[in-house]
């Protein structure tokens, strides 16, 4: 415990960056066979800093020999380049229906508070009664307004028949 904390001081101290001393460290250490079985059902629940730390350890065997890798080794670097995870996972196939079912539901629930919205809170406008509408009417013919298309033209013609 007292060394580690010596050599974070010694590396704060050189103004070594600590991501440099973990990259080294890693670069010495193996991947062992237990860390890449079934990579392709574990990746999704490993911790970001062992998915880049077996990343990185791979990537750095990938530089050499390649006929010196093991098939595991190949099939996890595989995995880690082209696997489906992350952006490419792929589409969960009935997204496309829970997303229509939820615009129909807001949707119907909004057409809803409408209806009930002007059915019953707006009130009646009184310019909108038949009484009012018929006195309208009245004061159209009275003073003879739209003597050619209005309500006084079919006065007009009512009168002349």
């Amino acid at each position: 415990m007292i060394a580690a904390r010596r050599s974070l001081i010694a590396a704060s101290a050189a103004r070594v960056p600590l991501r440099a001393m973990a990259v080294r460290a890693q670069s010495t250490a193996t991947v062992s066979p237990a860390a890449l079985a079934q990579i392709e059902t574990r990746w999704a629940k490993l911790p970001e800093c062992e998915q880049g730390a077996i990343a990185d350890l791979l990537a750095e065997k990938q530089k050499g020999d390649w006929n010196k890798m093991t098939l595991e080794e190949k099939r996890a670097a595989y995995w880690i380049a082209y696997g489906p995870y992350g952006a490419r996972t792929p589409h969960d196939p009935a997204m496309k229906w829970k997303v229509l079912g939820w615009s129909l539901t807001f949707t119907a629930i909004a057409v809803g508070v409408w209806a009930y919205w002007t059915a019953n809170v707006i009130p009646e406008l009184r310019t909108q009664t038949p009484e009012w509408k018929a006195e309208e009417e009245r004061r159209a013919i009275e003073n003879k307004q739209n003597p050619f298309t209005g309500v006084y033209a079919k006065h007009r013609k009512e009168q002349e028949k």
